[in-house]
């Protein structure tokens, strides 16, 4: 009984304490921060006195807590998980705006093939979102198209400073680059370290690695197309940045509210005096910088008509205080310049919501040129590509899944391959070489349909032929002999508006795909492709002044077969993706060239080419995580690059024994990483981890000396390999929070570039020494390099 009655009067005890504690009302509202919309279903939790709810359809709840200070978390489906410490001591009503992910999954992340993989027939495409590229670690801040497009599986460069990038094994000048349908001839500044696209006005990038639209042709690798925005069209906005390479500005201007805006970015930079403060004295006279304009103009005239012009422009100058020789001409102080001049006029008219049509008008001008102001070997060295072109694209939709487009094009090339000295009065003889005229036209249909629930099927032929109209000599050689000079049977004048020679033929295009449900599907894709201008340079990565040079008699266009599968999934209602890709790719008529092929300046240019197939194949995984306060992407790519080059006489012009032989860009293994965190609000953190196979270079198998000097011998190319490559980069992203509630956003960006220091090899070379030969390792980027740049926006 005494121990009944001491178990009763402990119950009333506690009942009499909680009673006599005070607790307040704390209610709220839970509501999305874009919409202003209720959200239901919210989870409510208060840590420490575990207390949870769930909010009401208005999105309401309401909670009994004691006096104090509580961790409050709200977390609802596909938003940000918004933490709080919260203060009673009194009733209290709060109203809490949660983001939406989904909304924000352009600013987090870039999205590969498996994004789309399940519901869409495209395979190999990778589509790249401007917001996520900025959210990147950047070198010296400055955001890099082509940098961000490397830390995706099955895409590659030679290394820092490399120009251009190398996708599935092919070489920098098999992929066709266009900005708004007008093509680019070299994709980078200052000579491979930063990308020539204006990121401020760039809407979008497709990367089509295989699967390639029958509306693409030209290129036998891959297809990169750069989208400009369009300007707003109903208020002014306003962006731009300041950093240690470039300063940009970007304003979209409507100019008739509705109907007609301009879109206008620029991008300055000013490098001189990183090198006087970084560089030695033996490159303190050197100068570097790149300036480009984007213009986009937008008219709507009506509901049915669109009507743009845009246009892009850049040039590149860079002078060096150094010993440079070109055609055995030496000067102590050598200047580049370089750049293009683009312009794309299109008109789109919508008859119907099934039928569209549009028409573009396209001019490109690369020029580049090399000059010395020496007073003795004064001289100047004009290149350029000029590029026109008219597209008549039509597109019928009979139903949401049946899509049919077809069109026609009509390319005109003319490329001046160099005019050493034209009307400069110098020690030096003016060397002119004839200009090359070409057309390139075809005809294409490209038909896509969901056959059923688990079949879809796109289907696409192209129909393309070449003309190469030569207006020089025609230069025929011996059939005993290997082409040159001393093998040369006759020279005739070509009769003018006569073809010299022509290419071509069909292409088909093909992609099947099979859904197993609504997360995953696996796919197949076929397509032949042509090529019919390349890239002449005989360096691992070609300089900007390298020459063009479009097929003729001597050198047949390139022929490309192209067989990808792929199997595409997702985890966790679409938070998680997967794609496992393989491929395989041979081409035919590669080039290569003769040791010691001198390629600048020389009218028989085919004298210094030998003729090769090529072959490549690969796997390539990806895993993509891409929704939640944490984002981010693993891939991992086993690719091969392989040729044979044996000459038209085997016995004597074979490489390698005649055996396949790595390319220039064979790296077997590659490995990215890429994380963005988004802690706060206010607050982003990125890291970038790549790794990768040393590339082949050619090294010496022995030394042979003459009188007191010693030489290396090579028997081989691409014999060795350099040091494998990997490298962290890391950046932090520090929204200005005293601009949350007005128009005008600014923002920090703190980036290390090779976060641990990695003295990674771009290339090996021998030097000789009384002991023998001394290899010497050259690093672009030997150290961390650190940067602080700020952008803003005005909306």
């Amino acid at each position: 009984m005494k121990y009944r009655y001491s178990t009763l009067t402990f119950f009333f005890l506690l009942s009499f304490a909680t009673l006599g504690q005070t607790t307040f009302r704390f209610s709220g509202k839970v509501i999305d921060a874009d919409t202003k919309l209720p959200l239901p279903g919210a989870s409510v939790s208060i840590g420490s006195i575990k207390k949870a709810i769930l909010t009401d359809l208005n999105g309401d709840f309401v909670l009994r807590i004691p006096k104090g200070e509580f961790p409050m978390d709200i977390t609802f489906v596909t938003y940000r998980p918004y933490r709080q410490k919260i203060s009673i001591s009194e009733n209290t009503s709060v109203i809490i705006e949660l983001q939406n992910l989904e909304k924000e999954l352009d600013e987090v992340t870039i999205t590969g093939s498996a994004n789309a993989g399940v519901k869409n027939m495209s395979i190999g495409l990778n589509t790249l979102s401007i917001k996520g590229i900025k959210k990147m670690p950047a070198i010296m801040g400055e955001i890099d198209i082509l940098r961000s497009l490397q830390t995706l599986p099955g895409v590659s460069s030679m290394g820092e400073g490399a120009n251009g990038v190398n996708v599935r094994g092919g070489n920098v000048d098999q992929n066709l680059i266009y900005i708004d349908e007008s093509p680019i001839f070299n994709p980078t500044h200052m000579f491979g370290l930063f990308s020539v696209f204006p990121a401020d006005a760039i809407r979008g990038i497709e990367l089509y690695k295989g699967g390639i639209p029958a509306r693409f042709g030209g290129r036998t690798a891959s297809v990169m197309n750069v989208n400009m925005a369009d300007p707003n069209l109903e208020s002014f906005k306003m962006n731009g940045g300041i950093g240690p390479v470039s300063n940009r500005f970007t304003a979209e201007i409507p100019l008739i509210k509705g109907k007609l805006g301009l879109i206008t970015s620029a991008r300055v930079s000013y490098n001189d005096f990183w090198l006087k403060l970084l560089g030695n004295p033996s490159i303190s006279g050197t100068k570097a910088n790149f300036i480009d304009f984007a213009n986009k103009l937008y008219f709507k005239p009506n509901k049915k008509t669109v009507i743009s012009i845009s246009n892009y422009n850049s040039n590149d100058n860079y002078g060096v205080d150094s010993l440079f020789s070109i055609q055995n001409i030496i000067a102590r102080k050598t200047n580049f310049r370089y750049g293009h001049r683009n312009l794309v006029a299109k008109v789109s008219y919508f008859f119907n919501p099934k039928w569209s049509v549009s028409l573009s008008g396209i001019y490109s001008d690369y020029l580049a040129n090399t000059f010395s102001k020496d007073t003795v070997n004064q001289f100047r060295l004009e290149t350029d590509v000029k590029y026109r072109s008219a597209k008549l694209i039509f597109d019928y939709t009979p139903s949401s899944k049946h899509k049919i487009n077809f069109g026609l094009t009509g390319i005109r090339y003319q490329i001046n391959p160099g005019e050493l000295n034209k009307e400069i009065i110098s020690s030096i003889s003016p060397i002119l070489i004839p200009l090359e005229t070409s057309f390139e036209t075809a005809a294409f249909v490209s038909d896509e349909i969901e056959l059923s629930k688990r079949w879809g099927l796109e289907i696409g032929l192209r129909y393309v032929q070449f003309f190469n109209m030569s207006s020089g000599n025609i230069t025929d050689y011996l059939d005993s002999e290997p082409k040159s000079i001393s093998s040369i049977k006759s020279v005739t004048l070509n009769d003018k508006g006569k073809p010299e020679s022509t290419y071509g033929g069909l292409e088909p295009r093909i992609s099947l795909k099979y859904s197993f449900g609504e997360e995953d599907a696996v796919k197949f894709g076929y397509n032949r492709s042509q090529q019919f201008i390349q890239l002449i340079s005989n360096n691992t990565t070609p300089l900007p002044t390298a020459r063009w040079k479009t097929s003729d008699r001597h050198i047949p266009g390139q022929v490309s077969d192209f067989l990808t599968m792929g199997y595409f999934k997702t985890f966790k209602k679409n938070i998680f993706e997967t794609s496992a890709e393989v491929y395989v790719r041979q081409t035919k008529n590669i080039l290569d060239y003769i040791s010691g092929a001198n390629l600048q300046l020389n009218p028989n240019l085919e004298t210094q080419l030998l003729v090769g197939n090529s072959k490549a194949y690969g796997l390539e995984l990806m895993i993509t995580k891409k929704k939640g306060e944490t984002t981010g992407w693993l891939a991992y790519t086993y690719a091969r690059a392989l040729q044979q080059i044996k000459g038209d006489f085997p016995a004597i012009q074979q490489l390698n024994n005649g055996e396949w032989f790595s390319t220039d860009y064979d790296k077997p293994h590659t490995i990215n990483a890429v994380i963005n965190t988004q802690v706060a609000k206010r607050h982003t953190f990125s890291w970038n981890f790549a790794y990768s196979t040393g590339r082949p270079f050619n090294a010496p198998v022995g030394i042979y000396q003459v009188a007191d000097r010693k030489y290396p011998i090579y028997t081989q190319r691409n014999n060795d390999r350099i040091s494998d490559y990997h490298r962290l980069d890391f950046s932090w992203t520090i929204n200005n929070p005293a601009m949350k509630e007005k128009r005008f956003e600014g923002s920090w960006n703190f980036t290390v570039y090779n976060l641990y220091g990695r003295k990674n090899a771009y290339s090996y070379f021998f030097k000789t020494a009384p002991y023998g030969l001394v290899l010497t390792k050259l690093s672009v980027f030997a150290s961390p390099f650190l940067s602080l740049s700020y952008n803003f926006k005005l909306k």
